[in-house]
Parts: C-alpha cells; sequence; structure tokens
C-alpha cells in the first residue's frame, strides 16, 4: 500500500515524520512540498492507495468531496489531529484498507483508532473487507450492501447463488523489477518471492514482469521470465520519468547515475496499467528492488 502523509502545520510535519519512519509513508508537507491543499489533492488523489491528513476533519472533507467516485476504487482516507491523539478512518474503510490503516498507525503511534463502519463497531466481518485481502474485487455494490447487512442482522450467509450472487474477480499482480548488471535468475526469483509472501500471496498471482528497457539484455530477467512463462515488458527512461512525475514517485539518486532514471520497478509497473492499486511499493532486497501492482 503506497500512502501520502500530509501535514499543514510545523506540529503535523513532526507527526509526519514519526508516522512515516514507523509504518512509511511519503511526506507532504504545506510551504515545502505544496502550497495550496486542494491543488495538492487535486493532483494526488488517484495516484496513492491511501491519503493520511494531520489536520482538522472538516478541511479534508471539503478537500477531497470532488474527487469522491466509487467505494471499490476510491483510495483509503485517514484523519489524524497533529497531536496525534485520534487515527480517524474516513473513507474506503474496507476495499480501500482504511480501518486496516487506521489500526496500524494508532498502534505505532500509541492514539485512539476511531472506526465507524457498522461491521467492524459491531465486531463482525464485512465481506468487502475480508475478500479484498485476497486480492479479489467484490462486485457489485449492491450485493455487498445486502451481505454485510444480512451478517449484520444475525441472518445465515451461504456462499451459494441466490437472489443476491457477490461476484469475486481474482486480480492478477504485476511485478515491476529494478535489479544490478549480473543478477542471477534465482536472486530475482527470490526477491519476487519474498515481496509476494510479504503481502501473503503465491508467486503464481504474477502473471507480468516489467523493467527498464536498459535492462533487455539482462540475463538473469530474460531467463526467469522465460522459466516462469511470463511476459515481460520494458520501458524507455521517459516513460517511466513520465509516471515518476505523474504519480510523484520517490526517486534514488544511485538508480539515476545507474540507468537514467531515479525509479525503475514502481513506475515500470505503472507503465502496464492504468489506474491501478499497489500490494506492495517499492521494495529493497540484495541487489533487486520489487513493487507489485494490482492488475485491473
Amino acid at each position: 500500500m503506497r500512502t501520502a502523509i500530509i501535514s499543514l502545520t510545523s506540529n503535523g510535519s513532526r507527526l509526519a515524520d514519526k508516522i512515516s519512519s514507523k509504518v512509511g509513508g511519503q511526506i507532504f508537507a504545506k510551504g515545502k512540498h505544496f502550497t495550496k491543499l486542494a491543488d495538492l489533492v487535486a493532483e494526488i488523489f488517484g495516484k496513492f492507495d491511501g491519503l493520511i491528513f494531520i489536520c482538522a476533519a472538516g478541511i479534508v472533507v471539503r478537500t477531497i468531496a470532488p474527487h469522491i467516485t466509487d467505494k471499490l476504487r476510491d483510495p483509503a482516507v485517514l484523519v489524524i489531529d497533529e497531536r496525534g491523539r485520534n487515527v480517524i478512518s474516513l473513507l474506503s474503510g474496507h476495499v480501500g484498507r482504511a480501518n486496516e490503516l487506521t489500526v496500524e498507525i494508532a498502534k505505532a503511534i500509541e492514539a485512539n483508532p476511531v472506526i465507524t463502519t457498522a461491521t467492524d463497531v459491531e465486531g463482525k466481518f464485512s465481506v468487502d473487507a475480508v475478500v479484498s485481502r485476497f486480492g479479489l474485487l467484490p462486485e457489485p455494490k449492491e450485493a455487498i450492501k445486502a451481505i454485510n447487512a444480512a451478517i449484520l442482522r444475525g441472518d445465515d450467509v451461504f456462499v451459494t447463488a441466490g437472489e443476491v450472487r457477490l461476484n469475486l474477480i481474482p486480480q492478477n499482480l504485476i511485478a515491476g523489477v529494478g535489479c544490478r548488471r549480473g543478477t542471477s535468475s534465482l536472486k530475482i526469483f527470490e526477491a519476487i518471492q519474498r515481496a509476494c509472501n510479504m503481502i501473503h500471496q503465491p508467486i503464481e498471482r504474477v502473471k507480468l514482469l516489467a523493467s527498464i528497457d536498459a535492462k533487455k539484455e539482462e540475463a538473469g530477467l530474460l531467463s526467469l521470465a522465460e522459466v516462469m512463462g511470463l511476459e515481460i515488458k520494458f520501458f524507455s527512461a521517459a516513460e517511466l520519468q513520465s509516471k515518476i512525475d505523474e504519480y510523484k514517485l520517490e526517486e534514488s539518486k544511485f538508480v539515476t547515475r545507474s540507468v537514467g532514471v531515479g525509479n525503475v520497478c514502481e513506475a515500470a509497473a505503472l507503465c502496464c496499467v492504468e489506474g491501478a492499486r499497489f500490494a506492495l511499493p517499492k521494495t529493497s532486497f540484495k541487489g533487486v528492488t520489487v513493487a507489485l501492482l494490482w492488475e485491473k
């Protein structure tokens, strides 16, 4: 899950640093990274899997309102007061995993998690939250509501075709890969496998590999794609830079010196599909970086 932490004050900035150091997240501080909050939100709303605001809830509601579209596709939105007392799950609690992220951050900063979705309040599971953890997209929304309402009432819910049918659409994974010259196929495979293990998914869910065209002749990468029976797509530095700019991806000076662009794995994966969510943002292993994206 790739998150943006947005702060408006100096106290908020200190809390943002604390959150980023404990659970990760890319920081956007007013005055340093942006001037107008509305402009920043318009730019990044669909580009991050989660937006964590450190400010008043009312400011956030007014700012994100024009960009909200669909509970199955909107990012997770959290609000935290600048003293770090309460972490509020505001939007996309289930499919977007805002509730899960709220609990994680609250634990990390010793705050109070505020979750208001009915099933969570009643201590019951929600079908959309459960299936999203397995990389399944639940549709249609009406069926989600009907099943969750039945769970709340205490009705028996059977996994069979009936009056209400919920479609669970499997999502494959795209693996963006960066590697040092001469890295063996085994090391790249192990890195991808470890990345999949981190999100509790089998490596068989990976259906596409992606990297920079400077790696077109990289024997280990090509051999791995052949052994796994996967297509591998290569993109130019200019194409990757376009995604870096669009998604405000963090860049590495070392990688820039090596291949001419500062982010390979995340940018390459994003070149393969529009509007996707990160299953795992850039993660470094020995000589290999991997980013996993849910294919839509």
